[in-house]
């Protein structure tokens, strides 16, 4: 059943990544390699599949996470909620010349096992002038509802991105190898979501995945409205341990129509940033689509395109 599941829903992604089309923004960055100073609006945040969730709530999305959400960023929670999306996603950073821009797909299912969830995503980096590195990404996290209060969650991340170089020397931050996540979720009361989160546990030297660490809290009074925040601690880009949290705020009008909005802080980097996202889902199929939006002297714009398709 697993395999005939799995095949369907990758003859799915592959239908659905080709409808899939690119929004241009504007970016503007540059690409110092290693530990850096704080206070760099131009070093490269971590790049990291993104959903149109996790986007559109700033700092503030991942205690509440779900399905492929949660895969990205809180996989103890990805046996919470019983369902099997299959989604397909793309995101543009136009720079000085070439572009820079992602496309993928993504798995979840926990539906076939009681109380286990697996989910992947893999995806493509095409780096432009800016950037300065290309490459791919591929996750594939496990959680598991131990009791309906505790669900506990492991990531393995393999990722290669690969900079320009002169005379050897890279251009911009590099990724080569595997790291893991771990979360963990309690829920105290249905209406109530507390998380601790640890990401790039393997150290990998690279501001693309940073080795961060916090909590997370997210608060449901009723079933269309959720609130979260996030703390995140960057522990290993800049010359001090840096923070990185905010908040953020969903409302799902006639159960159909998501609207977020959220903010998020880069304490490393300076950057103020407000977010918001909307959608559309009927039955099987839904399109959504997410902004970050660096306000302040550093200009930058992020917008995510993501189409899902619903198994069961």
């Amino acid at each position: 059943m697993w395999e005939i599941r799995a095949f369907r829903a990758a003859a799915t992604v592959g239908l659905l990544a080709t409808i899939c089309v690119p929004v241009p923004v504007l970016a503007q960055t540059a690409a110092p390699s290693g530990v850096a100073e704080p206070a760099n609006p131009r070093l490269p945040p971590e790049d990291n599949f993104e959903t149109a969730y996790t986007l559109g709530m700033g700092a503030g999305s991942r205690a509440g996470a779900t399905g492929t959400s949660a895969l990205a960023y809180n996989a103890s929670n990805m046996a919470a909620v019983a369902a099997y999306h299959v989604e397909a996603f793309s995101q543009i950073i136009p720079g000085g010349g070439d572009t820079y821009w992602t496309i993928g797909s993504a798995i979840t299912d926990s539906t076939t096992a009681k109380k286990l969830a697996l989910g992947t995503s893999f995806r493509g980096i095409f780096s432009g002038s800016e950037r300065r590195y290309k490459g791919w990404d591929w996750r594939t996290s496990v959680g598991i509802q131990a009791i309906q209060q505790l669900g506990v969650g492991l990531s393995v991340r393999w990722g290669r991105m690969d900079a320009e170089s002169i005379d050897g020397q890279p251009l911009a931050p590099t990724f080569n190898r595997v790291t893991l996540d771990a979360s963990i979720t309690i829920t105290p009361m249905p209406w109530l979501k507390l998380a601790g989160l640890g990401y790039n546990l393997i150290k990998t030297r690279s501001s693309l995945a940073p080795q961060m660490a916090g909590g997370s809290v997210s608060v449901a009074p009723i079933d269309s409205l959720t609130i979260g925040g996030d703390i995140l601690v960057d522990l290993s880009t800049f010359q001090k341990n840096e923070l990185l949290a905010g908040a953020g705020l969903q409302f799902i009008a006639g159960e159909m129509v998501p609207l977020r909005i959220g903010y998020r802080r880069d304490g490393g980097r300076n950057l103020n940033q407000i977010t918001a996202s909307a959608g559309f889902n009927k039955g099987k199929f839904g399109i959504e689509a997410a902004l970050r939006q660096t306000v302040g002297s550093q200009k930058e714009s992020y917008i995510l395109i993501m189409t899902r398709f619903v198994v069961k």
